[in-house]
């Protein structure tokens, strides 16, 4: 498995096609960085995921609020 520290530097090098948007979390705004670290939390603590997993998992599901969002704007 692709660790979380991998992932972001293909998602920053524009080599991921897995995300449905391309994310730089240094990038991300403050509450956007704020549910991502809470969710990865989550997964790592409460759902036994190790902490690369974890980040990886939180990363797709922040890009797929992210992308739907997106979407909706604009309709």
């Amino acid at each position: 498995m692709i660790s979380a520290l991998e992932r972001l530097r293909a998602l920053r090098a524009g080599k991921s096609s897995d995300s449905p948007v391309l994310i730089d979390l240094d990038n991300l705004p403050m509450d956007w960085r704020i549910e991502f670290e809470e969710r990865a939390a989550i997964l790592e603590y409460d759902g036994g995921l190790s902490r690369n997993e974890a980040d990886s998992q939180a990363l797709r599901e922040i890009a797929e609020r992210i992308d739907r969002i997106k979407k909706c704007e604009k309709h």
